[in-house]
């Protein structure tokens, strides 16, 4: 049976962190994050971790990469907290993605591209397009990365030179002044 995000947390996470009541990422000794993952928790837990795999076996020292997934690095004991109190600006998702380490988003998309119909993932992409017009982000790498499952990792450097590509680089557009013409 697939398992999903939901199944994880509910059956791995929260009873490993009970006792502390920290996040997994507390709790097991946290790296300097690299990457924010959105995705929905509905989806099959292993084709969340297949398509991290890929983008990061897709990069140079790809074993040192470090990707912010809330399911891990929230805790799940203190979930009102991690999501700012009802102060977006304060939730651990808008932090993580401030972060000067952060060098982007890696959007997890299905077949149903459910993460495009749930909120967190739109307040997520959505300040992923705003810190890139503001060149928040820096580096090699397109700051919004939307990954189906993938079969074959992506070669290095981008844009992947392939006529169906498994991960496709989204650059999102400048918005318009009203000045531009």
């Amino acid at each position: 049976k697939e398992r999903c995000m939901y199944y994880v947390c509910d059956n791995i996470v929260k009873p490993l962190t009970a006792p502390s009541q920290l996040s997994w990422a507390e709790m097991v000794g946290p790296s300097p994050m690299e990457w924010f993952v959105s995705h929905y928790w509905g989806m099959a837990a292993r084709h969340l971790v297949e398509a991290i795999r890929k983008h990061a076996q897709s990069a140079p020292n790809w074993r040192d990469t470090a990707y912010w997934i809330c399911t891990f690095s929230n805790s799940q004991w203190h979930v009102k907290a991690e999501l700012g109190d009802g102060q977006w600006q304060e939730s651990s998702f808008y932090k993580a993605l401030q972060s000067p380490m952060c060098k982007g988003t890696v959007m997890i998309i299905d077949e149903k591209v459910w993460p495009l119909q749930r909120i967190w993932c739109l307040f997520e992409l959505y300040h992923t397009i705003r810190l890139t017009s503001s060149s928040h982000f820096q580096g090699s790498a397109p700051p919004l990365v939307c990954c189906r499952r993938a079969r074959q990792a992506p070669t290095w450097p981008w844009p992947w030179p392939a006529p169906r590509p498994t991960w496709t680089p989204v650059r999102p557009r400048r918005p318009r002044r009203p000045t531009d013409r």
